[in-house]
């Protein structure tokens, strides 16, 4: 039975984050059930629905996993996490999936893990779930948002939801950074690349630039990164425009990591 005291889980473990500015830390990720894009080049696609079931390391790094029923408690993930040595990360990623899809469950499970883990939050979202988000972003300390090109990424516009997204979270008190995340493919307009670095100029401000990362697609589902020469090329025309934008891959891809 469903409840706000409980979340759908796809799995949780630990590992070593392998996008954006953070790449090459080590995370506790949990990954939670459904989400509401079909990104044709999501490469988690067991996270899309809600299941009976999940996948719980048993150890940071052991890559032994135990299948749990859904929906988890509370109590449960805590103890979850702990079972995976949190002094030793630095921080907890919300991943998915779209974790705001239960964010009411968030809401009561992130004062919890302020108070009785002390790691910082990390949340890794598709930026366009305004409402669940400011239900939870003063427990955010970091904000990976991925703005979702509908050349590339094929799903709705979003462009409203993603500048409301940003305004929000560049408001929470406790936020340590923020940054966009942009997945490129060989079908990437560029001039949806223009309009996303219009939306955030028009929310930068003096001393607190977002930083934009580009992030070159992982071949999957016929999806194809740019050619060598247009990923300089593309970087390069953007510069012109806006000064903070860097291009990193899935690291975590080409080091054999979840």
């Amino acid at each position: 039975m469903e409840s706000n005291e409980c979340c759908y889980l796809s799995e949780i473990y630990s590992a070593i984050q392998g996008e954006g500015p953070l790449v090459g830390v080590r995370q506790i990720f949990i990954r939670f059930s459904a989400c509401d894009l079909r990104c044709v080049w999501c490469d988690t696609p067991e996270s899309l629905v809600k299941t009976d079931s999940c996948q719980v390391e048993n150890g940071a790094g052991s890559r032994s996993f135990e299948k749990v029923q859904n929906p988890v408690s509370k109590p449960q993930l805590i103890s979850f996490i702990e079972k995976l040595s949190p002094a030793l990360h630095q921080s907890i990623s919300l991943t998915g999936g779209e974790p705001l899809l239960q964010s009411k469950f968030l809401s009561l499970f992130l004062p919890n893990v302020k108070q009785q883990i002390n790691l910082p939050v990390y949340l890794e979202t598709g930026g366009h779930r305004v409402n669940e988000l400011k239900e939870i972003i003063n427990y955010i300390d970091y904000v990976s948002m991925d703005f979702k090109l509908p050349s590339s990424s094929k799903t709705r516009t979003l462009w409203k939801e993603h500048k409301e997204f940003l305004k929000i979270s560049l408001s929470a008190k406790n936020l340590q950074n923020i940054w966009v995340k942009i997945v490129l493919t060989n079908e990437t307009s560029f001039g949806e690349l223009i309009q996303s670095i219009n939306i955030v100029k028009s929310l930068s401000t003096a001393g607190k630039n977002i930083e934009i990362i580009l992030q070159p697609v992982t071949q999957i589902n016929g999806s194809q990164p740019p050619s060598k020469k247009d990923l300089l090329n593309i970087h390069l025309k953007l510069l012109e425009h806006y000064s903070y934008i860097r291009i990193l891959p899935q690291v975590h891809k080409l080091i054999g990591q979840k």
